[in-house]
């Protein structure tokens, strides 16, 4: 098989993938502060890349091109984990073992990290929602989903926590949030005064949250 290749996008993909390998330790204490403007760019911006490179490598086979997304997806996974404090090793195998549809659209929800809060808002790069949010990053890969937390979680199908993948519905009555594949940590926008971001849930929320799952 033959692959074609930019000069620019072959040693973006092998500097990303060095990166990828490159797994180290992190803080096992969960962090509960804002992300810094400019690590959230960083992250939403390799979200952006990964989007676009899985969509422009139209010479390459299916299985070439996911691998090139995938060493994306493994790179963004370990900021996430770092700046969460949870195990890097655990949060890029969930998110590697989820089909492509769930990793997509949980890489297109993190585009949008840092977008501002607003009540009846799905606007991108504008301002979302909870609702919004989950509808933008889904709707991207072809779910449509109406606005509304309780709707969206009822028109999904519900899961165990042990079942559910990155890019899931987390829902409690008046909230709505993505699943980040380790226990606790979601991708959110929570209200007012607040911007798409990365979180833990405390434990009194995580132990009656639920979870569904939009493709089944």
């Amino acid at each position: 098989m033959r692959l074609r290749w930019t000069s620019f996008g072959l040693v973006a993909v092998v500097t990303v993938m060095a990166i990828a390998v490159a797994i180290f330790g992190t803080p096992t204490t969960a962090l509960a502060k804002p992300m810094p403007s400019a690590q959230e760019r960083v992250i939403a911006e390799s979200a952006q890349i990964a989007i676009e490179v899985f969509d422009s490598y139209l010479t390459l086979s299916t299985a070439d091109r996911n691998e090139v997304f995938s060493a994306y997806v493994a790179d963004i996974a370990q900021q996430a984990a770092i700046f969460l404090g949870v195990d890097v090793r655990t949060m890029q195998r969930a998110w590697l073992s989820a089909d492509l549809v769930h990793q997509r659209a949980l890489i297109n929800g993190l585009t949008q990290l840092g977008v501002p809060y607003k009540l009846n808002s799905a606007i991108e790069d504008v301002a979302f929602d909870c609702s919004g949010l989950v509808a933008f990053a889904w709707g991207k890969v072809g779910v449509d989903m109406t606005h509304g937390s309780t709707a969206q979680f009822a028109s999904a199908t519900r899961v165990k926590v042990e079942e559910a993948q990155p890019g899931d519905l987390i829902w409690r009555p008046g909230h709505i949030a993505m699943y980040l594949g380790v226990q606790s940590a979601v991708l959110q926008t929570p209200y007012s005064g607040r911007s798409v971001e990365l979180q833990m849930m405390n434990d009194r929320v995580t132990s009656w949250v639920k979870y569904a799952n939009p493709l089944i």
